[in-house]
């Protein structure tokens, strides 16, 4: 019995002394790790770029080192085609812009932006070139234009989900191959005062659409939603609608590969897919329309303070 104590104490003296990180070592190539998500009609643009790194000594060493995790110095541009011409180039700067970088240390030295509208319907594919140090060949990734999604609505501002049919079309723009519908839900709840609550949720997730066709919002798809994305309450607490934004986002094929590997990936062992040439990430087009400060016409907003959906919600129609 004193030896199965004395075996404690050893292990226990053993485990107390150990530190909770794991040293990692991975003898890695040094190559560009960049991300940029472009849309056309944005105002500014931001890429991110790294290295992967190897050395001697432990990565989390080397991850707070900013020389063995960032370019010092690099050349971006951003290219416009026409088909077989290049109709312009444009070239990112260093950002003062930081993001969260966790164990890489907070710098911006690996944010660059471009503060450049480049929108024009006469484009048809957009190509990244990066020439670093270091690197013998530059590192590029071509991707094609997609055309702008579309959601419309026959009333202006006003939602209406009954009648002959749904007013809420939504469409992809062409050469889309992911969409997603977004709701940014707005309303007011009674906590001795009105207080101003807002909800973002996913309604319509990866839809699926034949060429040319328009898709459209239904009750049952919109309320469920509703019910499944705000906490119901009791019955000393009431709410009320104030506005919602629609927002269909779509994302050529790239995009669908990228967010199919996470799906398909269970604990994410493999990496995503990327499309970089000499490096690796993620170089695609999202774009997005967004129908703002909807309303509720009166069935509608009755359907959803006294629906079976989303009664329980409290919402009133005062």
């Amino acid at each position: 019995m004193n030896k199965l104590y004395l075996l404690a104490a050893i292990l226990l003296v053993h485990f107390s002394s150990c530190s909770t990180r794991i040293d990692l070592f991975n003898p890695a190539t040094k190559i560009p790790v960049v991300y940029l998500q472009v849309n056309p009609n944005d105002s500014m643009h931001y890429l991110t770029l790294t290295r992967t790194f190897s050395g001697e000594v432990s990565a989390f060493d080397i991850a707070s080192d900013a020389d063995q995790v960032f370019y010092n110095s690099c050349n971006i541009r951003l290219e416009g085609w026409i088909y077989d011409y290049r109709a312009f180039e444009t070239y990112f700067e260093p950002s003062e812009k930081t993001k969260t970088p966790g164990i890489f240390p907070v710098i911006s030295g690996y944010c660059f932006e471009l503060s450049k509208t480049f929108l024009s319907e006469l484009i048809t594919s957009y190509r990244l070139v990066l020439d670093l140090p270091g690197m013998s060949s530059p590192a590029f990734s071509k991707i094609e234009m997609i055309g702008p999604p579309i959601v419309k609505s026959e009333r202006d501002r006003q939602i209406s989900l009954y009648g002959e049919r749904c007013e809420i079309g939504i469409a992809p723009g062409p050469g889309s191959a992911y969409c997603d519908l977004v709701c940014v839900f707005r309303y007011q709840q009674l906590e001795e005062t009105w207080i101003n609550h807002v909800d973002t949720f996913c309604l319509r997730k990866d839809i699926n659409y034949e060429a040319g066709r328009t898709d459209y919002l239904y009750p049952e798809v919109f309320f469920n939603k509703i019910a499944a994305n705000i906490k119901p309450v009791n019955d000393t607490i009431v709410r009320k609608f104030t506005s919602l934004d629609l927002t269909l986002y779509a994302g050529d094929q790239y995009f669908r590969d990228y967010i199919d590997s996470y799906q398909n990936a269970g604990d994410h062992d493999i990496p995503p897919k990327g499309n970089i040439n000499n490096g690796l990430g993620l170089f695609t087009m999202l774009r997005s329309a967004t129908k703002e400060n909807m309303k509720l016409d009166s069935k509608t907003h009755d359907s959803l303070c006294m629906g079976q959906f989303t009664r329980q919600l409290g919402f009133v129609r005062w």
